[in-house]
C-alpha cells in the first residue's frame, strides 16, 4: 500500500528550475523524484540539522525572484505537514507570510544552494548538463535490496537517485571505501538484480575500479543506511 498523498502546487525560480532539470535529465527520471529527495534530505536523512532559523536566515539574505507559473505533483501528507509546520515558524521569526506554493518553491531554492547531495564535492563532475545517463544493472542481496525498495516506496523516491547518493557520498570516502568497513556484514547470499540510470562519468570510474559495481554498492549501502539511521525503515 503507497503512502497517503495530495496534489500540491509549488513555484520555483528559474535556477531551480533549471536545475531540477538537469538533475532528472542526468539520473534518468521525474522532476517529482528530485524534488521528493529533496524533502527525504530536509526531513529524514538530515532530520534535526534542517531548522525554521537557517530557512529564515536563508529568505532574508538571498534574492528570490519566484516565477508566476505554478506546477503540480503528488506530494505525501506526512511531508505537506511537516512543510505546514515549517513555514508557520519560519513566518513567525520573519514577520512575513508565504503562500504553500510560494513556500515550497523556497525552500527548495534553498536546499539546492544549501543541503543537496548535489553540491556535495566532486560530485558536479558527474553532472553535465544534457548529458543523457547508463543503464546498469547490479546484483544487491535481497535483504539490501528490499531495504532500498522499502525506503523508496515509502519516501517516493527513485532507486537509481539513492544509489547515485550512496555512491557520492563523503562521509563514506571516496569510491570505492575511505577504508574497508569492519563492521559492514552482508548476511543474504542470494541476490536480486535493480537496474537503474547513473551519470556515465560516474559508470566508467566504477569500471575502472578492481572491485565489482555490485559488491561496491552492497558495501557502501550497508553504511549508507547505517550512518543515516535509515536500516530499519519499512514500506
Amino acid at each position: 500500500m503507497g503512502v497517503p498523498t495530495k496534489i500540491t502546487s509549488y513555484k520555483l525560480t528559474l535556477k531551480t528550475k533549471r536545475k531540477l532539470e538537469q538533475y532528472a535529465t542526468n539520473l534518468k527520471t521525474s522532476k517529482a523524484k528530485i524534488i521528493n529527495y529533496a524533502l527525504f534530505e530536509i526531513f529524514v536523512k538530515y532530520i534535526g540539522k534542517i531548522d525554521a532559523a537557517a530557512v529564515a536566515t536563508y529568505i532574508k539574505d538571498t534574492s528570490l525572484n519566484l516565477k508566476p507559473d505554478s506546477y503540480t505533483f503528488h506530494l505525501s501528507v506526512d511531508y505537506y505537514e511537516r512543510i505546514i509546520q515549517l513555514k508557520k515558524e519560519v513566518q513567525a521569526i520573519n514577520y512575513s507570510e508565504y503562500h504553500d506554493n510560494e513556500f515550497i518553491g523556497i525552500l527548495l531554492s534553498f536546499y539546492f544552494d544549501k543541503v543537496a547531495i548535489f553540491r556535495k564535492k566532486k560530485v558536479n563532475e558527474y553532472l553535465i548538463k544534457d548529458q543523457q545517463p547508463s543503464q546498469i544493472g547490479l546484483y544487491l542481496n535481497k535483504k539490501l535490496k528490499d531495504k532500498i525498495n522499502s525506503i523508496c516506496n515509502r519516501y517516493q523516491l527513485n532507486a537509481g537517485v539513492i544509489i547515485f547518493d550512496i555512491l557520492t557520498d563523503i562521509y563514506l570516502g571516496k569510491l570505492p571505501f575511505g577504508h574497508f568497513p569492519k563492521d559492514v556484514v552482508i548476511d543474504s547470499e542470494e541476490k536480486d538484480r535493480i537496474i537503474i540510470f547513473l551519470p556515465p562519468t560516474l559508470h566508467q570510474q566504477l569500471k575502472n575500479l578492481p572491485l565489482s559495481n555490485s559488491f561496491i554498492t552492497e558495501i557502501r549501502a550497508e553504511q549508507y543506511l547505517k550512518k543515516f539511521n535509515l536500516a530499519t525503515i519499512k514500506g
